[in-house]
């Protein structure tokens, strides 16, 4: 994913949620009395949640807030939008890595949040290995949510069956939630959270839907994420397409005017605190 403008234009579903998130779950997010919190969110896109929600939730004098993503790209567009204060930077960061953390982002954090971002990483506990080693090593939190449902999912299954496609989408299931189709999600990350040493963990399902307008703004939502069209030839998008809204008509998400297309979804968000026993004494 890194069409940054077009994402930005087109996630409207991605920002309704953080800003309701956000604003549930501020008053549990731990504040320094001082207010010289530091918070990084990972997989920040081109930016546009980081700037229009989490920033204006920091501190007056917050000491720094770090947006992440692993798009060079996308990085390189969010910070455009951030020349006007020195405390914010965008760092490419692939949250899986199995390196070593730069020293500068390692035990630097207060508060780690992360919107629809994790649904894209296979290696869950590794992932949550390096949040907890964002943060600071005498505390902090973090708050995530995880796209657990959609019928994206389905439609990539369903594309990648057909013989003129699935050579383009051999590695389709890296690209599908790990949590897709598993029973109790909320609690197999619990215990994934739990075993990285994090406490006070909360985790909940969420079962929404969002109404979009027409196939158009389907289609700029979609195209902003699919991992596959870099390596589709661009002559062949259209009949991409066609075969990607048959399916979204077979899936009964348009109704009868082909003016709505309505999609369901599950976001699993999850609560943590650091608890300080377990990794840092290898730091």
């Amino acid at each position: 994913m890194h069409r940054a403008a077009l994402y930005q234009r087109a996630n409207v579903l991605q920002r309704r949620d953080a800003e309701q998130i956000l604003k549930e779950y501020s008053n549990s997010l731990q504040w320094h009395l001082d207010g010289q919190d530091s918070l990084i969110d990972i997989g920040s896109g081109p930016g546009d949640v980081f700037k229009d929600f989490i920033y204006p939730l920091m501190p007056s004098n917050f000491g720094k807030l770090v947006g992440s993503d692993i798009s060079p790209k996308m990085c390189k567009h969010a910070l455009k939008a951030f020349k006007f204060d020195e405390r914010c930077d965008f760092r490419i960061l692939d949250i899986a890595t199995e390196e070593e953390l730069p020293n500068d982002l390692k035990g630097q954090f207060d508060h780690v949040t992360s919107f629809y971002c994790l649904n894209w990483v296979q290696n869950q506990r590794k992932a949550l290995e390096n949040i907890y080693q964002l943060l600071r090593p005498e505390s902090g939190d973090c708050l995530l949510v995880i796209l657990i449902d959609n019928p994206i999912y389905e439609i990539y299954l369903s594309l990648s069956k057909l013989p003129k496609w699935s050579p383009y989408m051999a590695d389709v299931k890296r690209f599908i939630c790990p949590f897709y189709r598993t029973e109790k999600p909320q609690e197999k990350f619990a215990a994934l959270l739990k075993e990285t040493g994090f406490s006070h963990i909360k985790t909940e399902l969420r079962h929404n839907a969002y109404d979009f307008n027409g196939v158009d703004t389907v289609k700029d939502n979609a195209e902003a994420i699919c991992p596959f069209l870099d390596r589709i030839p661009s002559q062949r998008h259209p009949e991409f397409w066609q075969d990607f809204f048959n399916i979204v008509v077979d899936l009964k998400l348009q109704d009868a005017t082909g003016d709505k297309i309505t999609v369901p979804y599950v976001a699993m968000v999850a609560y943590a605190r650091k608890s300080p026993q377990l990794f840092d004494n290898n730091n």
